[in-house]
């Protein structure tokens, strides 16, 4: 199964850089393909997504973090629940 993780991140914001790193790190060893999203470009995104802050993190469409900096586990949980 394929799995899609997406981050929204602003450059203003402190804890999207460390939330991305962990995202990155952890997407890579599952295998998972990233997309970051752009505040000003993916609004229609971001949108369907209904995410109002970030950092955020979405798994195949879900949201699973928002305004929240996940450790690698919870993040590596979060993937894994969508794999089976």
């Amino acid at each position: 199964m394929d799995i899609l993780v997406e981050i929204l991140e602003s450059d203003f914001c402190p804890k999207c850089a460390v939330v991305k790193d962990r995202v990155m790190k952890v997407a890579k060893e599952m295998g998972a393909e990233v997309v970051v999203l752009d505040p000003i470009k993916d609004t229609d995104r971001i949108t369907q997504l209904r995410i109002l802050t970030a950092p955020a993190v979405a798994v195949n469409g879900k949201v699973k973090f928002a305004g929240v900096v996940p450790s690698e586990e919870k993040i590596r949980k979060a993937i894994e629940e969508e794999i089976s």
